[in-house]
């Protein structure tokens, strides 16, 4: 596990805390569908989502509070992802988070618990090693899609009814273990003329942050 200086982690969280916002963002929460450590959920709530749709883009973001590193994320896109189109990552702070171009779609792991079974339409991996690219405490991932014009008119529909789901291998827990996490059904109120409205304090806070974090950057040591 990367050691991470806590004033660095409590930057970062304020960088995130001042990030663009939108009348159209909406919160998601995940379950565990894994339970290969026999307390599966126990960091579900540690793990939080925001789905913001501005324009046809929809950006979906997760912020990491866990002792884990999420190293792999996975979508179940409705018409086996037709109309999403992907577009880029956010990845803050993004000297330390690093993830790869969208791969061939695998097994989300206990994505067969789902109900239905979570069938991964894209998935995307932290470059290696994954431990220490991935998303840890403190740090965020985002995904940013573009939306075919048949999508954007259904997507608040398919968030809510749970045909759009977002997936996450949770690893580096306490005693070795992992988790698998989907999110639940979640109600976005969409504008698609809505447009984010940013903060200029965001960048300050987000430069100090890395700054700080750079500064306490641990090498993880085989």
């Amino acid at each position: 596990m990367r050691l991470k200086h806590l004033g660095a982690a409590l930057l970062v969280v304020l960088g995130v805390v001042a990030s663009s916002t939108s009348a159209s963002a909406a919160t998601i929460a995940f379950t565990c569908v894994t339970n290969n450590s026999g307390i599966c959920g126990t960091y579900a709530g540690l793990i939080t989502g925001e789905a913001t749709l501005n324009g046809n883009q929809l950006t979906v973001l997760l912020t990491n509070s866990s002792p884990g590193v999420i190293t792999d994320l996975y979508v179940d896109a409705p018409g086996t992802g037709t109309g999403y189109t992907f577009g880029s990552f956010i990845e803050n702070p993004d000297a330390f988070v690093n993830y790869g171009i969208p791969g061939a779609p695998n097994d989300l792991p206990g994505g067969n618990n789902a109900n239905p079974d979570f069938v991964a339409n894209f998935e995307f991996h932290a470059t290696n090693p994954s431990i220490d690219n991935g998303a840890g405490f403190g740090e965020q991932i985002g995904l940013v899609f573009t939306l075919a014009p048949a999508q954007l008119a259904a997507v608040a529909a398919d968030f809510l009814d749970g045909d759009l789901r977002f997936g996450f291998h949770l690893q580096g827990l306490p005693g070795g273990y992992s988790e698998g996490m989907i999110s639940t059904a979640t109600n976005l109120s969409v504008n698609p003329n809505s447009t984010p409205v940013p903060e200029p304090a965001t960048m300050l806070l987000l430069g100090t942050g890395l700054l700080a974090a750079a500064r306490a950057r641990r090498k993880k040591v085989s």
